[in-house]
């Protein structure tokens, strides 16, 4: 223990005050400030202070061998982050109020460390990351996620059938169904456009449109986006490997056809960061195979959809989840439980109880399309999977993990760590729904003209003025996108199979309400069954999630 016995004076901090002069050069300007400034720490004793300059400091050898110990450490080095506000200077506080949460420069370098203060409520959740941290780090926000994913999904799906429904069907949904419900009078019309390769196309076409802006949109918001922690659905600005090259060279143009010239040439925006026509060769040879089963999938299920009713409709594709079970075990090596397969099959054997009838006129090309569709229709969820895996895989350098991965540039540092995804994994999203799309639009353009329909609608269609009808048609692309992008956000979120299986709830949904809840009585017992059947798949799948630490 140092005491002041051991020391000339009783002053306990002169013997450290003395090492600190010895070591240092002998320079009277030096040892005059040094002097100075330690008799600060001395205030509480002004004797010190006046016998500092009289006192003979012992030489380094000296002081080695005293059994006095030094109080002040000299390496120490000043710490790299802001000061922090003390209750023993009381002075202070009017000048350092950058310590507090009120002025970002000192709150945002250590929101979550700073003394006693922690942002909670709406301003957490809105400014501070909390939303992200909420959603996909905590088990019920995560299944909140993926509830909001699946209820919108299937939302969604069942508009979009309703609008394909009104725009080839109005003339026979007026004549079935106005007696059940006054609703069908307003809404079915009295045009029938029986073409559905080219309403297919259209909605495609839309479909891109809205991408397009959507991506748009979430760059506008994207500083609410990072402060809320859900960087992740943020679209890539730019492209990843940008070239110097401005675009068009030559002589500048102006007027629309400058604008137009300047916009295509652009290598930023767009929807994957690459400008609107960005087509890269190694991710369109890793994209044409999904793009190619989606544009099957499609194209069979509108044929199978256009000239079949609902039932018949469904019980073509009833083969749907059985096949998905099938592909998602050869392709994703996925080991399915006795409850969920038993939850699965019991589902589909009840909606086909539910939905079978006798007396019922069908057409070989509605059962054909169907049951051909519904391998596309089980694959399609599968290669999303496989396409996404590898689009990150080439994003992601060799030998690194994504735990590994830098921040996204638009991440502000003093934000916590944001759990929505990296910038590689938002890139390979929005590179996924890019090339999906545009390579599905040019593989499935010239269906129409080949099949001879864009001919017939010229010489046979009279109310292609009518505002109605379009109108179906732009709510029809509006279902479509939002299809589109859901179901590639909950395949990359759950499983292929969880995505397939929302085929059964929606039309055990859907079936009654379009048959005016007028049926049989084995067909109430067989929905209600079906139904109790996805609760079980419901809980079979909560079950594995809790046992892996989530469904991810």
């Amino acid at each position: 223990m140092f005491s002041p016995k051991n020391t000339d004076t009783p002053n306990p901090f002169r013997p450290a005050l003395q090492y600190l002069l010895s070591t240092t050069s002998s320079d009277p300007r030096s040892n005059h400030s040094r002097k100075s400034s330690s008799g600060s720490l001395d205030s509480d004793n002004e004797r010190p202070r006046a016998a500092m300059s009289s006192y003979n400091p012992k030489s380094s050898t000296e002081f080695r061998g005293s059994t006095s110990i030094p109080l002040i450490n000299i390496s120490r080095s000043p710490s790299p982050y802001a000061r922090r506000h003390s209750n023993s200077n009381a002075g202070s506080e009017d000048t350092d109020d950058d310590d507090w949460g009120d002025n970002p420069q000192g709150s945002l370098r250590q929101p979550f460390l700073s003394d006693g203060y922690k942002p909670t409520g709406w301003q957490g959740l809105l400014h501070y990351g909390g939303l992200g941290q909420w959603l996909f780090n905590t088990n019920f926000g995560w299944a909140c996620y993926i509830a909001v994913l699946v209820i919108w999904l299937g939302g969604c799906q069942i508009g979009l059938t309703i609008m394909n429904r009104i725009v080839l069907w109005s003339g026979y949904l007026k004549e079935n169904y106005t007696s059940h419900t006054k609703l069908m009078t307003l809404i079915a019309g009295v045009y029938k456009f029986p073409y559905p390769l080219t309403t297919t196309l259209i909605e495609l076409l839309l479909t891109h449109c809205w991408i397009i802006l959507s991506a748009y949109i979430t760059r506008w918001v994207s500083p609410w986006l990072v402060k809320a922690g859900l960087s992740g659905m943020v679209a890539p600005s730019r492209a990843l490997h940008s070239s110097g090259s401005p675009g068009f060279r030559g002589q500048s143009k102006t007027g629309l056809v400058g604008v137009i010239s300047h916009w295509a040439s652009t290598r930023s925006g767009g929807i994957a960061g690459g400008g609107l026509f960005e087509f890269e060769w190694p991710v369109v040879k890793q994209c044409l195979p999904l793009a190619i089963i989606f544009v099957a999938k499609v194209a069979l299920s509108n044929l199978s959809f256009a000239y079949a009713q609902l039932p018949i409709y469904v019980l073509a594709r009833i083969g749907i989840v059985p096949i998905s079970l099938l592909f998602t075990s050869l392709f994703t090596q996925q080991q399915h439980s006795v409850a969920v397969l038993s939850s699965t099959l019991t589902a589909t054997l009840t909606l086909l109880v539910a939905t079978i009838r006798s007396n019922v006129r069908v057409t070989w090309e509605s059962i054909v399309a169907g049951v051909f569709s519904s391998f596309f229709v089980a694959l399609y969820p599968v290669q999303i999977q496989r396409t996404y895996k590898s689009l990150l895989a080439a994003l992601v350098p060799q030998g690194d993990s994504l735990t590994g991965i830098a921040m996204a540039s638009n991440q502000h540092p003093h934000l916590p760590p944001d759990a929505s995804g990296s910038p590689q994994e938002a890139r390979a999203y929005w590179r996924l729904i890019h090339y999906t799309s545009t390579l599905s639009i040019l593989i499935f353009f010239p269906l129409p003209l080949l099949s001879g329909e864009i001919t017939n609608i010229s010489r046979n269609c009279y109310f292609l003025d009518v505002f109605f009808h379009w109108l179906m048609v732009f709510c029809g692309g509006l279902g479509s996108w939002a299809t589109f992008w859901s179901t590639i956000a909950l395949t990359r979120a759950t499983s292929p199979l969880t995505t397939t299986f929302l085929f059964i709830p929606r039309a055990a949904f859907l079936l009654p309400i379009m048959q005016g809840f007028k049926m049989p009585s084995f067909a109430w017992i067989g929905f209600g069954m079906c139904w109790a059947s996805c609760a079980w798949f419901l809980k079979a799948r909560r079950k594995e999630g809790r046992q892996f630490k989530g469904l991810r």
